[in-house]
């Protein structure tokens, strides 16, 4: 397959989960699942396939680990904590009566699949560019049920993700409903922000929550994202469009009908997941929000 159009990003965040499931002292925040899992979608690609064989090798450990020193401190490490957080708001919200799951952006993550065949009654929708859905329906296809499991393929440079769902038949308004959007808005204009909102409170009739990340200020004190990573990520044709002081969430929510439920940041998770003594640096500037949307 062709890696055209995949966000580099997404094999990274993949390529330090497998890191981190395999190799690290918290391995356990990775479950042998999601683990295998993301093996397997790396497989279906030659940029992957390198990337997967590198895991494997001790000698490109030693360079990651300079790599990550110099562009992110403990991003690996966050890329496993954001997701247990992601993991928990998903099953607490389907224990509080969710039926539908919507993960935009979802790129390579395996959440939404692995919930699908534990619950049943909730049905799950990922949306995301047609070429990054073949790499995992490649891997993933034959283990899928298809009843409430979903991909809607969409390219948001010319198709409006309102007019998508509204006529995709697996989509469901009158239903309980939580959107996430990991580490998407990032790269997303304000204005591109703001429409998203005002889309998911038009299509839903239901309850709706939306889970997502955000970053700090780069210039904030809660946010040691060094330079050279933002110039790294201008090269890669992914750079950082929208950041939102934590301070200011539940301001920004309110104006586009939204209201604030929980922030995560990284010292919350840590709290939260971490066995083990830390005996590295960590990731501070992304965090996680739960809102409501307001219809």
């Amino acid at each position: 397959m062709s890696d055209k159009s995949v966000s580099s990003t997404a094999f990274t965040v993949l390529q330090g989960l497998v890191y981190m499931g395999l190799y690290s002292d918290h391995k356990y925040l990775v479950s042998e699942e999601t683990c295998l899992n993301a093996q397997k979608i790396m497989s279906m690609s030659e940029v992957g396939s390198k990337r997967l064989a590198q895991c494997k090798s001790v000698f490109y450990h030693k360079i990651a680990n300079i790599q990550e020193w110099a562009l992110l401190p403990g991003i690996r490490l966050h890329y496993a904590l954001r997701k247990r957080k992601i993991e928990q708001i998903t099953k607490q919200a389907i224990e509080n009566g969710c039926t539908q799951v919507i993960n935009l952006g979802a790129g390579f993550d395996c959440l939404l699949w692995q919930l699908h065949d534990k619950y049943k009654q909730v049905n799950f929708i990922e949306v995301d560019h047609p070429t990054t859905s073949k790499y995992k329906k490649a891997a993933l296809e034959n283990d899928v049920d298809t009843d409430n499991f979903h991909f809607l393929e969409v390219d948001f440079s010319h198709q409006i993700l309102q007019e998508e769902l509204k006529r995709y038949p697996a989509f469901n308004p009158n239903l309980k409903t939580l959107f996430i959007a990991e580490g998407v808005l990032m790269y997303l204009s304000e204005s591109d922000i703001r429409s998203l909102f005002s889309s998911m409170s038009k299509l839903i009739q239901q309850e709706c929550t939306f889970c997502f990340t955000c970053l700090e200020p780069v210039q904030s004190e809660k946010n040691n994202t060094p330079w050279l990573l933002q110039l790294y990520l201008r090269m890669i044709g992914e750079p950082l469009q929208c950041v939102v002081d934590s301070k200011e969430m539940s301001g920004f929510l309110s104006e586009v009908n939204a209201e604030l439920l929980s922030i995560s940041d990284t010292n919350d998770m840590v709290a939260e997941f971490i066995q083990k003594p830390l005996n590295q640096a960590l990731h501070h500037g992304e965090y996680v929000v739960l809102s409501k949307i307001l219809n």
